[in-house]
């Protein structure tokens, strides 16, 4: 895939960027969308994320569900073990 150089943006004091009106309009990106933050060597690289939290969740506890997995046991088990560990 090749790269397109879109424009140059500005890190605020807080470590903000603004994504350009234009791009984000241009791909869909709307105010409040959660994006992944990669990097690879010295690029920094946003993506859409491939499922919301709430759906990755989901796919989990139904994985869960269907292999007879108990979730709730598993989240106990590990809490006590990091408190041991810890």
């Amino acid at each position: 895939m090749k790269i397109k150089i879109e424009g140059v943006v500005k890190v605020s004091p807080r470590g903000q960027i603004v994504i350009p009106k234009e791009i984000r309009e241009r791909l869909g990106i709307r105010t409040g969308e959660k994006l992944l933050v990669a990097s690879r060597g010295k690029e920094i690289l946003l993506r859409r994320p491939e499922l919301s939290l709430e759906e990755t969740g989901e796919k989990v506890e139904k994985l869960a569900k269907e292999k007879g997995v108990d979730i709730d046991r598993l989240i106990s088990e590990a809490l006590e073990w990091a408190r041991k560990s810890g």
